[in-house]
């Protein structure tokens, strides 16, 4: 798989790992704060992803039936979030990942 395709995939993946954090001032109860992950950010980084993979990889009907079918949802995380899949599915066929078992100890 090209290097290239591999960062994008992570930088989806570590987009997770990153948190906001927001306080305020309430009047009458003083100062609340929060923390939330940034969708917004996973969005964008599967936009990159598909940009990415679309430029060294054809699209085949299996992923066309995939994106007719993401259209139809009108969640933009969970839209994301089937992009990302169908992505992924795309590489797997067309053997840019390869899923392979963890090493067995016991058969050394």
């Amino acid at each position: 798989m090209n290097g290239i395709i591999w960062q994008a995939i992570y930088n989806v993946v570590n987009s997770f790992s990153m948190q906001e954090m927001s306080s305020f001032t309430i009047p009458g109860i003083g100062l609340q704060s929060g923390t939330r992950v940034p969708t917004d950010i996973f969005i964008e980084r599967v936009k990159i992803l598909r940009d990415t993979v679309l430029a060294v990889q054809k699209e085949d009907s299996f992923y066309e039936t995939d994106m007719k079918t993401i259209a139809k949802e009108k969640d933009r995380v969970e839209e994301a979030h089937m992009i990302y899949r169908a992505l992924l599915r795309l590489l797997h066929r067309n053997g840019h990942l390869r899923f392979k078992p963890p090493r067995d100890f016991a058969d050394d």
